[in-house]
């Protein structure tokens, strides 16, 4: 059998079953009563809340009161302050800890420009966006990139984002030279 017929083979029972496949994640979640309007109005605050040029006092204005952050380094400012998850963010912020992963490699080399948005879903009152970005490569020669991925999810209600995740770590500091 040649190559050809044996991939043949293979792709027909995934090609059949395509269609069920595409009722299974078309289907409702259980519980879930957003409409297509409501899904689209939930991914025009998230994609606001990352539109370049956003100032604080913008992405402020788009968080509700009771804003809750699940990014390890904004909560634990909010816990050794003793403050709120929104007065974390505002006072992190504030201090330049936006985040973002990439700058400039030393040398001063920038990063090429990806798509910050490369992926927008939403489902039930969750936004996810995927930004695509680049890191420096510690393996190879400055100036050498490689694609990156994170992720930013968050709750909306009533058109003010609620709660936030993402892949955030505390990082441990630095070695001292």
């Amino acid at each position: 059998m040649t190559r050809f017929a044996l991939l043949l083979a293979a792709a027909v029972p995934l090609l059949a079953a395509a269609p069920a496949l595409a009722q299974v994640q078309s289907a409702p979640t259980p519980g879930c009563t957003a409409t297509p309007a409501q899904l689209d109005a939930n991914r025009k605050v998230a994609i606001a809340f990352f539109r370049r040029g956003a100032t604080v006092d913008d992405r402020l204005a788009l968080l509700d009161p009771g804003y809750i952050q699940h990014n390890p380094r904004f909560k634990k400012y909010a816990v050794d302050n003793k403050v709120s998850d929104i007065e974390a963010f505002k006072a992190v912020m504030a201090q330049g800890g936006g985040g973002g992963g990439g700058g400039a490699a030393p040398g001063g080399a920038a990063p090429p420009q990806g798509d910050p948005l490369a992926i927008v879903t939403a489902e039930c009152d969750l936004v996810t966006i995927v930004h695509k970005n680049f890191r420096q490569d510690p393996t190879a020669a400055p100036g050498t990139w490689f694609e990156a991925y994170t992720f930013d999810t968050f709750r909306v209600k009533n058109g003010k984002l609620t709660e936030h995740w993402d892949a955030a770590v505390i990082a441990p500091p630095a070695p001292a030279r």
